[in-house]
């Protein structure tokens, strides 16, 4: 085993958690379906954060040839994994044993909170991609940093205006509509 396999086993172990947790509770949401009000903004930040993990997931394996077992190579994947995780447990609503699950008044309340792990993630990604590559090194690492930092404000922007209902599904649906920016390259990877 390298020692690059050795270090993804702890990434895929706090990926894997993030994702049983959002999954599971989406899964008991599903079983309680006839008690739940629907939201569309909390349904689309639930796949942007599932997304999120998926990406960085794939991500993480561009390194297999280059990595270097050191804290700056090790503690910034570690750190994007965590507060991919906190985005999970922040987006997954606890479901009560009786009574209306709404998923509107939890987004409300609680979407500014994933929303900033959002951004947080992708900042942390930037500052990653620094350590681990280089800061700005090519032309393509320039438009990925740009492109994260824009997706870091729109989260942001969403956050500090809870009550715009286009925010609120736009930015979403614009960090989904992202994973065609971001895939492509890693599937040829």
């Amino acid at each position: 085993m390298s020692v690059f396999e050795f270090y993804t086993v702890l990434l895929s172990f706090v990926v894997s958690l993030g994702l049983a947790s959002l999954l599971g509770s989406i899964v008991r949401l599903l079983q309680q379906a006839d008690r739940v009000k629907f939201s569309w903004p909390h349904a689309l930040w639930t796949v942007t954060i599932f997304n999120l993990q998926i990406v960085f997931w794939l991500k993480s394996w561009t390194y297999h040839d280059t990595f270097d077992l050191s804290v700056s190579t090790a503690l910034p994947p570690l750190v994007l994994a965590i507060i991919a995780f906190f985005a999970c447990g922040l987006v997954s609503p606890h479901i009560p044993e009786d009574g209306t699950v709404d998923l509107q008044e939890f987004h409300a309340r609680q979407g500014r909170k994933y929303e900033i792990a959002a951004a947080l993630f992708m900042f942390a990604a930037i500052i990653q991609a620094a350590f681990m590559d280089g800061f700005f090194t090519t032309a393509a690492r320039v438009t990925e940093s740009v492109f994260q930092f824009g997706l870091a404000m729109l989260a942001i922007a969403a956050a500090l205006t809870p009550r715009s209902r286009w925010m609120q599904v736009g930015v979403p649906a614009i960090w989904v509509l992202s994973v065609l920016f971001f895939l492509p390259p890693l599937l040829e990877a």
